[in-house]
């Protein structure tokens, strides 16, 4: 498979527009993938309500770039994605807002998805689900291209294409999928089975200003000036974490695409056109604080008495919540309660998806690692 590997330092229009080209002539240009006409839903990361520089969201400028590259082309544009939480006609107008896609909207006339609805499909080719929920958007166009961001994640490591098809599961839906599968592993297997339900033509990676460290949405912004492309994004998100020095097997998603035969175990296979890995490379990535759910050799009884010691979970900086309560909404097992308006934790109930820390506005969460699991998952 083909990935487009090309530095791009900033996220002005121009430069953005003609990188951008230039990545999707290296998979053989857009005509490859879009047809004159077709209707194009750009599924962006908005996993909420956060600016542009905060590193949390696919950058407007970017999106702008893709959409005004497909309407010169011919196609229709819609903009969308189903956040964590309600899925909720004014919830997603401040979304728009805030993360600059109504600006986008506003400079190219592409759409923004208010389709709230929802459709469940059969899925026969899929390992666990064998029936997924997934948002009607999707239906109102004819193709996808998927605009994930590079970013750490507390529970899957690491966030890029696969994981950011998730967002095609409506919000509130997201919460029962964390519940019926908490395990790390389990959960990883059904991004996979929505990433190749769905599948998308084309993945195009914003890696210009990426998240390190507590991602998806309590990291640091990190320079990594990249801009990768493929219509595999299996490969992509391999080519993205050899950037940032992790291997297929410290990612679940990855791991278990290696294993189902949708990928290799290294870069053997992928034809790399563009620049070169060596230049791109960022040894001092911040890794996220979170087990990557690697087969051990621990037997199970034994791993099953110390999976509460080994557990990473959520801790709760006072000083730093605002109290708004966006925790306790969004806490699959309702494990979370606000008390004189502050988040209190039944540890007993928490599955460690980290929900409450990936959608808190504040930044007011961490993930606690055990130091026995620190050295168990090493």
């Amino acid at each position: 498979m083909t990935v487009s590997v090309l530095r791009c330092d900033n996220y002005e229009l121009n430069q953005l527009r003609e990188t951008i080209k230039e990545s999707l002539d290296n998979l053989g240009g857009l005509e490859a993938f879009i047809k004159i006409g077709d209707r194009v839903l750009l599924k962006t990361n908005l996993l909420m309500k956060k600016a542009p520089d905060e590193a949390t969201t696919t950058h407007p400028m970017f999106v702008r770039a893709i959409a005004e590259l497909l309407i010169d082309y011919g196609a229709k544009v819609l903009i969308g994605d189903s956040p964590g939480g309600p899925f909720l006609e004014i919830r997603m107008k401040n979304i728009y807002k805030a993360t600059g896609m109504q600006e986008v909207a506003n400079a190219t006339g592409a759409a923004l998805n208010f389709n709230l609805k929802s459709f469940t499909v059969e899925s026969k080719g899929s390992l666990l689900l064998n029936k997924i929920e997934l948002t009607d958007m999707i239906n109102d166009v004819d193709k996808i291209i998927n605009l994930p961001k590079l970013k750490t994640h507390g529970l899957t490591v690491f966030t890029g294409a696969v994981k950011n098809l998730f967002g095609l599961i409506p919000g509130t839906i997201k919460g029962e999928y964390h519940v019926r599968m908490p395990d790390v592993n389990d959960f990883s297997n059904a991004l996979i089975d929505i990433c190749e339900h769905v599948k998308p033509v084309l993945h195009v990676m914003d890696g210009i200003m990426s998240m390190e460290g507590a991602g998806p949405s309590s990291g640091v912004p990190k320079k990594t000036n990249v801009i990768i492309a493929s219509d595999n994004p299996h490969d992509l998100d391999k080519v993205a974490c050899e950037l940032i020095d992790l291997g297929v097997m410290d990612v679940p998603t990855l791991r278990l695409a290696y294993e189902r035969g949708l990928t290799s175990v290294d870069l053997s296979d992928v034809d790399i056109k563009g620049d070169s890995l060596e230049n791109l490379r960022i040894w001092d990535f911040v890794k996220a604080p979170a087990n990557s759910g690697r087969k051990r050799r621990i037997p199970k009884p034994i791993m099953a008495l110390l999976v509460k010691q080994l557990k990473s979970k959520p801790i709760f900086n006072d000083s730093k919540c605002v109290g708004c309560g966006d925790c306790e909404l969004n806490c699959p097992p309702k494990a979370i309660v606000m008390i004189a308006r502050k988040p209190v934790v039944d540890y007993k109930k928490c599955i460690s998806c980290f929900c409450c820390q990936e959608l808190c506005p504040a930044k007011a969460i961490d993930i606690k690692k055990p130091l026995l699991s620190k050295i168990v998952f090493r």
